[in-house]
């Protein structure tokens, strides 16, 4: 196995962590009711509560899913193996066609409805509307990430595997460990600073409108390129 393809699994893991648009559209929301009903320090301080509360959740989830990879590794259960290769080739091809026809629940129309039921919207929107305090901004930061969890659980087991089985040939494990918790966070910040320079959510959905498309297909050839590097080089 090639280090070099290990490290471009976990960035392409990294790219489609960047390239989800469910916790940048909840965070686009509240940063504008923020904004709307606090003083722009307040609602900023908010933001990055929010910020925070999103990052937490998503060093919980590597957090399992590497303990769940040490465990494979202490018990001699080597995940890379070619039942657990096809598995988990068969769930990101899986992963490919839902990102590029299901993501988005109207692909083809001029809107950003992502896949979650209309319930799941209403309560995220509710939450945002409502928030006020330290407390409720980082709770929906957190809980923002749970619906997205069949997008993002299989990259989070499969870099964790990279990461923990790579330790031995000197894999920057610590660097890459770091930098894919934190990658998650920067279309937040991006986000952060458009609302600080004054932009209102009309400007930010027109982007994302017109940036639908390559998310949709950036999501699908991810998960696409990370089933055949594990087939062909059986590195799952």
């Amino acid at each position: 196995m090639s280090v070099f393809i290990s490290v471009g699994i976990v960035i392409l893991a990294m790219l489609i962590m960047a390239s989800l648009q469910l916790v940048p559209g909840i965070f686009a929301l509240f940063s504008h009711y923020a904004i709307g009903k606090f003083q722009r320090t307040k609602a900023s301080t908010l933001a990055l509560w929010f910020i925070l509360g999103a990052e937490i959740i998503t060093v919980i989830f590597f957090i399992i899913a590497v303990y769940l990879s040490y465990i494979l590794f202490l018990n001699d259960l080597d995940p890379r193996n070619n039942v657990l290769t096809w598995i988990f080739a068969g769930i990101l091809i899986a992963l490919s066609l839902a990102s590029f026809f299901f993501y988005f629940r109207h692909p083809h129309s001029k809107d950003t409805e992502l896949f979650i039921p209309r319930s799941f919207a209403k309560a995220f929107d509710k939450r945002a509307r409502s928030a006020k305090s330290p407390s409720d901004a980082f709770a929906l930061g957190a809980f923002s990430n749970i619906p997205e969890l069949i997008f993002t659980m299989p990259l989070y087991i499969i870099t964790a595997t990279e990461i923990v089985y790579s330790h031995a040939e000197y894999f920057a494990d610590d660097f890459m460990t770091i930098l894919y918790i934190l990658i998650s966070t920067v279309p937040l910040f991006v986000l952060y600073h458009s609302f600080r320079s004054k932009r209102t959510l009309a400007d930010v959905m027109h982007s994302r409108i017109r940036d639908k498309t390559f998310h949709r297909l950036c999501l699908s050839f991810s998960y696409l390129t990370i089933a055949i590097l594990i087939i062909c080089f059986r590195i799952v």
